[in-house]
């Protein structure tokens, strides 16, 4: 186990909360002490390595900071996530969670990313997982399980979190080392198809052009361990168009993830729906039966390549220059995609076989399409060059002979085209801006009208500013906002024996109605008071 590294300010200070203890020693077999040793061990190895490697003062007090708040979310998160699996299985033991070392790793490696990035620590991704030796491919499954906790974590972790989360799908997992290519292997060597990991409702229908709300995750919501083990099947039905693994979790996520960077990209080529369609037909047919190509590379390269080899099948007028400075001109496009692409020099074939040389998965170096190649093992040296060596010398060879089937004056049957995934609407997702008080913003939808609801609602621009003070009283108070009764008076306080010099308006929750009929009330009162200024005046109560 590693040792507490000098210079570190202080001890790690957390732990569970009496609520979450309870759900422990529910347990058949408590997992208190197993869980706070991992995090621990995690934490401090993570420092160790830190002090190790960077020697300022100013960064390793910075890196422990991170790792006391990573402790405090990753229990927070736990407790969250733990009542929401007892109340959906209807169970108070759920040990088989608790207990599942894999994925409560990764729970740990998402909470300190989480405070790396809040606290702008020097330790870009995936360095992280490179220390904590975990592999991406099983990281990105607890990132929707941390954003479902709704345990308040700030908008901009949310967006990193997110992107991640396209970085491991677009090309950390799949490196030639990931144990992805054990899921490929497991499923005849093939990634599942679109049509067999997207539901119907999520699957783009020609004949209709509105658009459905989006639901984020589709289909099932994850639990930890549920998609990493089969020893949580008994607990968790999970419903599908096929059968719900891992993989077809993973498969999901990556086709719709590239149909919205492909539909994307087609919009700002003024490429045609029917174009699109054939376009993306042959970016699954490359990795359903040619996945080997996605070893060591990144999805965006076989989207770029697919477009072009469509569009010279099919005699449009798109070089590739135009292809590339389209996609570099897209928000988050990563340069190397089209500058340092491996050619050869690794056998694709060991990743699909499981034939590796050494054998070993838990390698402490995770590589990536961007690892500069002395850092790849093997008896031979590498080739990089850009994307349109690898078109010409790799992808064209393994694609041609299925693309040119859509060749306008080709003999043969044309492929059926392959279903897309529908485009969604942003959904007005709602965020919770306190962990001590149920208070959501979400953003505002003009087409849809605002739902009957028993609390307060204020809308930017159109609600009147009462609102706003209400829901501060609300929070200053603590009052429930359902009891909407006038509980107004006005009361006087005098000075002196001199008359009235003070209005105190005591509000709690009223409708429109009521506030009018105080406001009615305070505007005699005033009127009153002007024409009778020395006289004393008897001020009503409303009750």
């Amino acid at each position: 186990m590693a040792t507490e590294p000098q210079g570190n300010p202080g001890k790690l200070r957390f732990g569970p909360s009496d609520r979450l203890i309870a759900m422990f020693r529910a347990c058949s077999r408590d997992p208190t002490k197993e869980i706070e040793v991992r995090l621990r061990c995690m934490l401090l190895t993570f420092l160790q390595h830190h002090r190790d490697n960077a020697g300022n003062e100013q960064t390793n007090e910075l890196a422990a900071k991170c790792c006391r708040e990573a402790g405090i979310w990753y229990y927070r998160i736990l407790e969250s996530h733990a009542s929401q699996e007892r109340k959906r299985l209807g169970i108070s033991d759920i040990s088989v969670i608790f207990e599942h070392e894999l994925s409560q790793s990764c729970l740990v490696a998402c909470c300190l990313e989480i405070t790396i990035s809040s606290n702008r620590l020097p330790c870009d991704f995936p360095l992280l997982l490179q220390i904590l030796k975990v592999a991406p491919c099983h990281f990105w499954r607890v990132i929707e399980l941390v954003l479902r906790a709704e345990v308040g974590l700030p908008r901009a972790v949310v967006r990193h979190l997110a992107q991640v989360e396209e970085k491991v799908l677009e090309s950390l997992a799949w490196t030639s080392d990931s144990p992805l290519w054990e899921d490929i292997r497991a499923n005849e060597g093939h990634l599942p198809t679109c049509q067999q990991v997207m539901p119907p409702t999520q699957l783009e229908d020609p004949q209709r052009t509105d658009l459905l709300p989006d639901r984020n995750l589709p289909g099932v919501a994850p639990s930890l361990g549920a998609e990493l083990s089969g020893q949580q099947r008994s607990l968790s039905a999970v419903k599908g168009p096929q059968r719900s693994n891992s993989l077809h979790l993973f498969a999901r996520k990556v086709y719709s993830l590239m149909g919205r960077r492909l539909r994307e990209l087609c919009s700002t080529l003024h490429i045609s729906d029917e174009l699109r369609l054939k376009i993306w037909t042959c970016f699954e047919h490359s990795l359903v039966h040619c996945t080997d190509l996605m070893v060591d590379h990144h999805l965006d390269q076989l989207v770029l390549c697919a477009i072009y080899i469509i569009a010279k099948i099919t005699k449009e007028e798109i070089t590739f220059k135009l292809i590339m400075k389209c996609y570099k001109s897209q928000p988050l496009a990563s340069k190397s995609v089209c500058k340092n692409v491996l050619i050869s020099g690794k056998d694709a074939e060991k990743s699909l076989t499981g034939n590796h040389d050494n054998g070993d998965h838990s390698s402490s170096s995770i590589l990536t399409p961007n690892t500069p190649s002395t850092h790849y093992p093997g008896p031979c040296q590498e080739e990089r060059g850009n994307l349109i060596l690898f078109y010409n010398q790799v992808y064209s060879t393994k694609m041609q002979h299925f693309a040119k089937q859509f060749a306008p004056r080709h003999g043969g049957d044309t492929p059926p085209l392959s279903p897309y995934p529908r485009q969604w609407k942003a959904s007005p997702h709602r965020q919770r801006l306190s962990s001590s008080h149920s208070i959501y913003i979400s953003p505002y939808n003009r087409e849809t009208t605002s739902p009957r609801t028993t609390g307060l609602c204020y809308y930017f621009s159109s609600s009147p500013p009462e609102l706003l003070r209400e829901i501060n009283n609300m929070i200053r108070t603590g009052r429930s906002p359902n009891r909407r009764c006038c509980v107004g008076s006005l009361e006087e306080e005098e000075e002196g024996g001199d008359g009235p010099s003070a209005k105190r308006l005591r509000l709690d929750d009223e409708s429109a109605l009521q506030r009018r009929l105080r406001n009615v009330v305070n505007d005699r009162v005033t009127r009153r008071d002007q024409d009778q200024p020395k006289s004393p005046v008897t001020k009503p109560n409303l009750h």
